[in-house]
């Protein structure tokens, strides 16, 4: 999380396309500017979205094809991911052996409450989605590998409010260079999560991340807190009353973060 970069070898400089690491972290740059509405891009889209040169990325995107992970159109001169990106990350969720369990019981959830839970993993400025299970329709659709802002969501804020103060306090600085123009709203919206945790063991968010959005969320702390992720339960506005999800679902999605974090 805290985004250090590989040492660079004897007399390159880091970040240096040339050298081998350098190399690398620009490669996973230019895949990492492929998104939601980002699915085709050319090199000078590409460029633009990561601050790297033209020629730097034409040298990457070449490498990407070559290894399989971009493919090129001609026609349009644009590049789009293949699915062996997948393969990427198909080893860290395959090792994490909480998933099975933790889907079952995020299923069941959903199917209760009607609403989307999901389980996070924090790489901030975001939250990751590892699992998500459906009750009902969402108007916005996220699947695994999704991101979600950490600081407007009720997923972030409660990642953020099971760190230890010190943690807390250096992540928060890093989120409010990312959102200089909100901050003061986001962190006001932090500190009553942080509260809301320690006296409920879930926090509620209205209408903030995405407009006619609601939800709840708690976090997962494993016994030796080296690994915190975050568990929500999102619904409509239409759909469901916030009094019905904070007094009914809180309960039952706190309890159920508690018995999975003992098995982190």
């Amino acid at each position: 999380m805290s985004g250090r970069r590989a040492k660079p070898e004897d007399g390159a400089i880091e970040g240096d396309a040339s050298s081998p690491s350098g190399a690398l972290l620009r490669g996973l740059e230019v895949l990492q500017a492929f998104g939601p509405d980002r699915d085709v891009l050319g090199n000078a889209d590409i460029a633009a979205a990561t601050g790297l040169p033209k020629p730097t990325v034409s040298r990457l995107t070449r490498a990407l094809v070559d290894a399989g992970y971009l493919d090129y159109e001609p026609v349009r001169g644009k590049y789009q991911l293949r699915p062996r990106v997948l393969t990427l990350g198909f080893s860290l969720l395959s090792n994490m052996k909480i998933l099975p369990m933790a889907h079952e019981q995020l299923q069941r959830l959903a199917t209760a409450s009607g609403c989307t839970v999901s389980l996070a993993w924090p790489d901030a400025p975001n939250m990751i989605y590892l699992d998500r299970c459906t009750g009902e329709v969402m108007p916005y659709f996220f699947s695994v590998g999704s991101a979600v802002d950490m600081a407007r969501t009720a997923t972030g804020r409660a990642y953020i409010a099971a760190l230890e103060p010190v943690a807390r306090t250096t992540l928060l600085a890093s989120l409010a260079r990312h959102r200089p123009d909100d901050w003061d709203s986001a962190a006001a919206g932090i500190e009553q999560a942080v509260a809301d945790v320690a006296e409920k063991g879930f926090c509620f968010v209205d209408n903030t991340w995405r407009r006619n959005i609601r939800g709840i969320a708690a976090p997962l702390v494993s016994r030796d807190g080296r690994t915190r992720m975050s568990v929500n339960c999102v619904t409509t506005t239409f759909a469901m009353t916030s009094e019905m999800l904070v007094t009914k679902w809180g309960p039952m999605l706190a309890n159920m973060a508690q018995a999975l974090s003992d098995h982190l």
